[in-house]
């Protein structure tokens, strides 16, 4: 008897609703098994994102629904993109994605590497962060998220953001039409040893704010 002759078919030739499906299951980041040892998170999703247009706008929601920015070098290339999509809201690029809507987690800080501190704003050299255009940009993204995790030493970060959105004529609400909060975040953990940098935060008016609007604070 014959083995049965194995069924192939081309990719190309899936319906374009499935095809989409298919990009975005494996846009997923594996978190459940991440390892300090395993390849970027990130990685399958960034390579479709060069697939097309088409294919880019599917997976980015997959891609940004939660953020992991775990070390300064992961902040500072997200910064760079946010920039990047200010230059193309200028330029009225068809590559215009909004950030702010799609993601709904974000962890900042709170890296298992040893990282050097130099100095007291953040762990790595980077005062292009502390310039209020960057602020900007993060701040939408950051307090558009529902759920924050953030190290203790980053609070300064948290608190610009919420400087900025208390002092901003700007809208950054993101979808929450029922609050008057310049912020969405219900869920907050702060991650690793204490800071003196809490003390600062939870005495300013904006994070004292921030914190009586927490329903679920994690230490």
């Amino acid at each position: 008897m014959q083995p049965p002759t194995p069924i192939s078919f081309r990719f190309n030739d899936l319906p374009t609703e499935l095809a989409l499906i298919i990009f975005k299951h494996v846009a997923q980041p594996p978190f459940a098994q991440h390892t300090p040892y395993t390849r970027d998170l990130y990685s399958s999703a960034l390579s479709l994102c060069q697939v097309s247009k088409i294919v880019r706008r599917a997976v980015l929601p997959e891609l940004l629904y939660t953020v992991l920015l775990s070390t300064p070098r992961h902040l500072l290339a997200f910064v760079r993109a946010l920039r990047m999509q200010r230059t193309y809201i200028d330029q009225q690029h068809n590559l215009i994605f909004d950030y702010a809507s799609c993601v709904h987690r974000m962890s900042i800080g709170g890296s298992r590497w040893p990282v050097r501190i130099p100095g007291p704003y953040f762990p790595l050299p980077m005062p292009e962060l502390e310039c209020e255009f960057d602020i900007s940009l993060l701040a939408p993204v950051i307090l558009g998220a529902s759920s924050l995790a953030i190290s203790f030493q980053d609070l300064n970060l948290l608190s610009k953001c919420l400087k900025h959105a208390c002092n901003s004529d700007v809208d950054l609400n993101v979808d929450h039409k029922n609050s008057l909060l310049p912020w969405s975040m219900r869920s907050l953990t702060l991650l690793g040893s204490f800071s003196h940098s809490w003390w600062p935060f939870m005495g300013s008016v904006h994070g004292y704010a921030f914190l009586a609007s927490i329903q679920h604070l994690t230490l």
